[in-house]
């Protein structure tokens, strides 16, 4: 029964979502200060203690069709108790210098930026994917 609601939920929830409609190809290219400087801001300043985020797995993707950059990787940071949570999923698109798409999981069970983060990373590690125009 909960795991039903949950997933009608989730359905609901994505049929109100832009589909992404536009077909790119990934190509890896090296982190930059520049995608560091987005992760800060989109992601690290939003924290409890922005001082305590941690990252790894940072991977940075060109994206064909002026469809801009892809970052993925994951983060961790301190709670309001001072302990660190575990590392969550991210993932940014970046296009024309702004802000294009995020999603970052809070490791919740049913986590859907989490798994929109892992699944966005995973396509644009194969070298194809889709986005939003």
């Amino acid at each position: 029964m909960r795991f039903s609601l949950v997933v009608l939920v989730a359905l609901g929830v994505s049929a109100c979502v832009d589909v992404n409609d536009t077909e790119v190809n990934a190509r890896p290219a090296a982190v930059t200060s520049k995608d560091r400087g987005y992760i800060q801001s989109a992601i690290v300043d939003s924290l409890k203690d922005p001082g305590s985020a941690q990252l790894r797995n940072v991977a940075a993707f060109d994206l064909s069709n002026g469809q801009g950059r892809a970052i993925c990787g994951e983060i961790n940071g301190k709670n309001s108790f001072g302990a660190y949570i575990g590392y969550k999923p991210f993932y940014l698109r970046i296009r024309d210098g702004a802000l294009a798409s995020r999603f970052v999981g809070s490791g919740a069970k049913y986590d859907l930026d989490g798994q929109m983060a892992i699944e966005a990373c995973s396509l644009a590690a194969t070298g194809r994917m889709k986005v939003k125009a």
